[in-house]
């Protein structure tokens, strides 16, 4: 359990801003409730001095947190952030916001009586406690997250299987030889669904999707928002992959890349227009919004459209001729 790889969510840039964001409103209101740090406390805005000092502490508190998610955010590439290792991780940030604090209390504001360790050993416990209620409150809502995500995936694949089964099962024998016949005629234009096969950073597939159900990709940092049709919606599933390993899978395929952090499917491609002289490709669905079209791939994704509709009306040519026969 402890060796898993954490939620994707909780090392993606976007997650790590909103942690620090909370956790910085949270600590900040925790400090005013209630008093941490019962030894030697100094925190508060009676004088100029104390005040300062204050504010110099938690803003050089909110750098080490700021230095660390960074850190971590940058060697995700190297090393898989286990949830053992995050804990780890999660310890060594208090124990140095902690010895911060210590540091200023034992040099500025020390006490007959109060020692050394009893002071950094309340401190480490009071930080822990200021920080785990938000880095927890954050960490079961990725992992909510996440697990919706695998849910609606799953749910998809298992409703594609079921109406493969009734369409086989409803398939007459007739049916099978003319279709057949039509797929030998028509090697050009495969008209089954396909289905695509994606898989992680550790080459472990995660999302098996229809071609037909697939509109577009959305490079992110080091993951992939993989956008496809579920229930007659746009659903989202994220990928933890390098965009150049998604390529490589998607060959012979309708999906093109149009843009640095773009992939689409050509066939879910209703206008291609022009605005401000920048190019942008609408799809057949009005909840998705308009996909950018660079300049440096607007001919090959003509050219892929123009190729894709002499298929089709190859694929029908043949497909009437069949019924007339």
């Amino acid at each position: 359990m402890i060796s898993r790889e954490i939620p994707q969510y909780l090392i993606s840039r976007r997650y790590i801003s909103v942690m620090i964001a909370f956790i910085v409103a949270f600590s900040a209101l925790f400090m005013v409730v209630y008093e941490p740090f019962s030894l030697a406390v100094w925190f508060g805005t009676n004088d100029t001095l104390q005040f300062s000092i204050t504010i110099l502490f938690y803003v050089a508190a909110i750098v080490i947190l700021i230095i660390s998610r960074s850190l971590m955010y940058a060697l995700q590439d190297r090393y898989m952030m286990t949830i053992i290792r995050y804990i780890w991780w999660l310890m060594c940030e208090n124990l140095a916001i902690s010895l911060l604090y210590t540091v200023l209390t034992v040099s500025l504001f020390a006490e007959p009586g109060v020692s050394y360790p009893s002071v950094g050993v309340r401190a480490l416990f009071c930080v822990t406690l200021i920080l785990a209620i938000p880095n927890g409150l954050i960490l079961f809502y990725a992992a909510y997250r996440a697990k919706c995500e695998e849910c609606e995936a799953a749910t998809y694949q298992l409703q594609r299987a079921r109406e493969e089964c009734r369409r086989l099962e409803l398939m007459t024998k007739h049916e099978k030889e003319r279709r057949e016949e039509a797929v030998t005629h028509a090697a050009a234009y495969d008209r089954s669904p396909r289905m695509i096969n994606l898989y992680d950073y550790n080459g472990t597939l995660r999302l098996t999707i229809n071609e037909e159900s697939l509109y577009y990709l959305e490079s992110e940092d080091n993951y992939i928002k993989v956008n496809y049709k579920h229930n007659d919606k746009i659903a989202t599933y994220l990928l933890r992959c390098r965009t150049k390993s998604i390529e490589e899978s998607l060959k012979g395929t309708a999906l093109r890349r149009c843009h640095r952090s773009y992939i689409v499917n050509i066939n879910k491609i209703q206008f291609v227009g022009e605005e401000h002289r920048m190019h942008f490709i609408t799809l057949d669905d009005d909840s998705i919004r308009r996909i950018p079209l660079s300049k440096s791939y607007y001919e090959s994704v003509l050219s892929s459209l123009n190729m894709a509709q002499q298929k089709r009306q190859t694929a029908n040519i043949i497909t009437d001729n069949s019924d007339i026969e």
